[in-house]
């Protein structure tokens, strides 16, 4: 199944190389098929809305469907935060691509049971 969404941690954009063209590029062809974009980040809202801007200007909230801050990618069950974006966005965790680099955040992507982005 294709993925209807595609659910980024922030970290998937930061690294140096080739892991951000690629988050970039998944980002692209999620936009221009009309699915779903969530980004996910243990930043607060404050730092993440700073480095958002940064990365995508003013066009955020046009991009990400759904943005979570703060996430504590070590809680589980309905405060996971793949649950509450999946949740929000009345998915299945089969519905959904995680495309994420920071160990936490493919942790608890892991503990979903969510498709991961290698």
């Amino acid at each position: 199944m294709k993925a209807q969404a595609i659910i980024f941690d922030l970290s998937a954009f930061d690294i140096q190389g080739a892991a951000p063209q690629e988050a970039g590029r998944l980002l692209d062809e999620a936009i221009d098929s009309g699915r779903h974009c969530a980004l996910v980040t243990d930043l607060p809202h404050r730092e993440a809305g700073r480095q958002l801007r940064e990365r995508f200007g003013d066009t955020a909230h046009h991009i990400f469907s759904v943005v979570l801050t703060g996430a504590d990618f070590a809680a589980q069950g309905h405060k996971a935060p793949y649950s509450v974006v999946l949740r929000t966005l009345e998915l299945s965790r089969e519905e959904a691509l995680v495309v994420a680099a920071s160990p936490a955040a493919r942790r608890a992507a892991q503990r979903e049971r969510l498709r991961i982005r290698p």
